[in-house]
């Protein structure tokens, strides 16, 4: 004989609003939590709440005593799914590469000399600037340095900065015409 309680013969109700709304309020907190420190996002982190909170939505025949552990499971199987997605994204993303890859050109010999022409003659524009502008320059463009921070270590101003960079600038913009 067959108990009638034991039977799962007819669904669960959907759950309530006033049921999800506890669960909200009891496990939001740690879920953002748990996914913040998995993705380092914190709007991915709600954005992942907010898919687990519509997965338990989905899923009526949830039995509330055992809500938290159906949370955190559907929290972790979410982290999977996106494990996954980003494994075939990433996967897509390198084909993308190689095929772009594949059709650049070889370096063939006249493209190698127009571009060590190009540098040399780049390099010869730089070495005929004044000294102090030709390491303001390379300071900026090449080490990235912030332009307070040459004026600082050149004991100039930043306007003065700004003058030597743009003097190395004017150089290599007229090269440049000059060379096209």
């Amino acid at each position: 004989m067959v108990r009638k309680d034991l039977c799962m013969s007819e669904p669960r109700p959907a759950p309530s609003k006033f049921w999800l709304d506890a669960l909200d309020r009891e496990y939001r907190s740690s879920l953002v939590a748990f996914f913040r420190r998995r993705t380092g996002s914190q709007s991915d982190a709600e954005d992942m709440v907010q898919e687990v909170f519509a997965r338990i939505l989905a899923t009526p025949e949830i039995d509330a005593a055992r809500a938290g552990a159906y949370i955190f499971r559907a929290a972790t199987n979410l982290l999977r799914d996106r494990a996954r997605r980003e494994g075939v994204r990433g996967a897509y993303r390198e084909d993308l590469v190689a095929a772009a890859s594949d059709a650049l050109d070889e370096q063939d010999p006249e493209r190698l000399l127009v571009g060590r022409l190009a540098l040399n003659a780049t390099k010869a524009v730089l070495d005929a600037l004044p000294h102090r502008t030709r390491v303001i320059f390379v300071l900026y463009r090449l080490h990235g340095m912030a332009q307070r921070d040459i004026a600082g270590r050149m004991g100039i101003s930043v306007s003065a900065v700004e003058k030597h960079i743009a003097t190395a600038m004017k150089a290599l913009m007229h090269f440049r015409a000059e060379w096209q």
